[in-house]
């Protein structure tokens, strides 16, 4: 008998495709102690300023092709990363001699747990856009390229235990016909987005890319909530 997994649909509709795994987690890192602070702070500044310029140019793709309500999801990331009590938090961990990676991993983790332990939903939600920033911004200090979505093979199924709206943002959607998530929010901001480029999905499956495997063929069905196994 061919395995089912049960989640919770999120766009509506069947697809058959080929899975396609990817990590959306961030990048670990090496804990490293600082001499020279104000270079390392200059280093930070300059990662900062890369994802700002790369985020305005994936909002511009998604008010393009999206709209602009949509777009507004990734200007709220840089409003995060100009937030005042934010960057004072980074400044004086670098300042007092913490490297930029640990720096940026202990400011967001707090906000991410601080997030996820409130008791409104929409504050919770807000958990992956921090995870989000932090993702991209690591990627540029480790000097490591995003998760490449961009291009897939024809009738791909995205699969992954979780997802960012600047990873959305950039996916192939001509190819991608599903995408099954392991943990996420039908309010979140990335379902959001899932649901404005009209991709059959199903999330809440934990632990879905440990489940699945490269190039499996999947039925998704996001009406059911369910993604079965059929070759």
């Amino acid at each position: 008998m061919k395995q089912e997994l049960k989640g919770t649909g999120l766009i509506r509709g069947t697809a058959t495709g080929k899975v396609r795994i990817i990590d959306c987690s961030c990048p670990k890192f090496e804990i490293h102690k600082i001499d020279d602070t104000d270079g390392e702070l200059g280093r930070f500044i300059r990662a900062l300023k890369t994802y700002c310029d790369n985020t305005r140019d994936r909002i511009e793709l998604i008010k393009k092709t999206m709209g602009r309500r949509e777009a507004e999801i990734l200007n709220t990331h840089i409003k995060m990363t100009h937030d005042l009590a934010i960057r004072s938090e980074l400044i004086t961990k670098i300042s007092g001699g913490m490297c930029a990676e640990q720096s940026l991993s202990e400011v967001c983790e707090s906000y991410i747990n601080r997030f996820l332990d409130a008791d409104a939903e929409f504050v919770r939600r807000l958990a992956i856009d921090v995870m989000d920033v932090e993702t991209c911004i690591m990627n540029l200090l480790l000097g490591k390229k995003d998760v490449a979505v961009e291009h897939f093979d024809e009738d791909t199924v995205v699969v992954t235990n979780e997802i960012t709206p600047s990873v959305i943002a950039r996916l192939d959607r001509l190819h991608t016909k599903a995408i099954v998530v392991g943990r996420g929010s039908k309010h979140s901001h990335s379902a959001h987005l899932v649901k404005a480029i009209k991709i059959i999905g199903v999330h809440n499956i934990e632990n879905v890319a440990s489940l699945l495997h490269n190039g499996e063929t999947v039925v998704v069905n996001g009406s059911a909530g369910t993604v079965k196994v059929v070759a």
